[in-house]
């Protein structure tokens, strides 16, 4: 022989265009390589939605903790609030519940002694029995003189110990707390 390799083809159908073959196998490899690049894409971009999404639930769960810390500190300062204040409340709420005291007369008598320019900021009740409660109030008033009128109108309305038990100056007001007792009239 002369060097020369023989190529045998055994086909039936030997191939005529092998060209045509060759592309539609670069192709369907080009495609495959495509499909291949965009699910490695695809699953990045979950793999960092996830992770954003992983970091948002930790951040959640660290406010929610946070608030039920606030809650279980709030509950327990009412627990101590209510435990401090219960003689006083629960003495309030028999007066309230007898209706042996009436809070419109009160609060009444109140407003009458107010003089123009004055108000009440906080009242908070200290002490309460059978018709009788004391009662703490802070007033703001424009001078002392304004304050004096109040003191004087309070006790002409029956109002009984009055007693200021601290003064401070604000913003060129007189802010004063008063302590007073007031009995139901018969």
């Amino acid at each position: 022989m002369n060097g020369k390799k023989a190529k045998v083809n055994l086909a039936s159908h030997p191939l005529r265009n092998r060209r045509f073959f060759f592309v539609l196998l670069a192709a369907a490899a080009g495609i495959f390589l495509l499909v291949a690049a965009l699910t490695l894409l695809s699953a990045a971009k979950s793999r960092s939605r996830e992770a954003a999404l992983r970091d948002s639930l930790d951040r959640m769960a660290g406010l929610t903790r946070t608030a039920q810390k606030e809650k279980d500190d709030w509950s327990l300062q009412v627990r101590d609030l209510s435990k401090k204040y219960r003689d006083v409340l629960g003495s309030i709420n028999d007066i309230i519940l007898a209706k042996t005291f009436s809070w419109v007369d009160f609060f009444s008598g109140l407003e009458e002694a107010l003089p123009a320019g004055s108000f009440i900021s906080s009242i908070a009740p200290v002490q309460a029995v059978e018709g009788k409660i004391e009662l703490r109030f802070k007033v703001v008033s424009q001078n002392l003189n304004d304050l004096l009128a109040l003191i004087q109108k309070l006790n002409a309305l029956g109002f009984k110990n009055i007693s200021v038990k601290n003064e401070a100056s604000q913003d060129g007001q007189l802010i004063s707390e008063i302590l007073l007792t007031h009995e139901r009239a018969i």
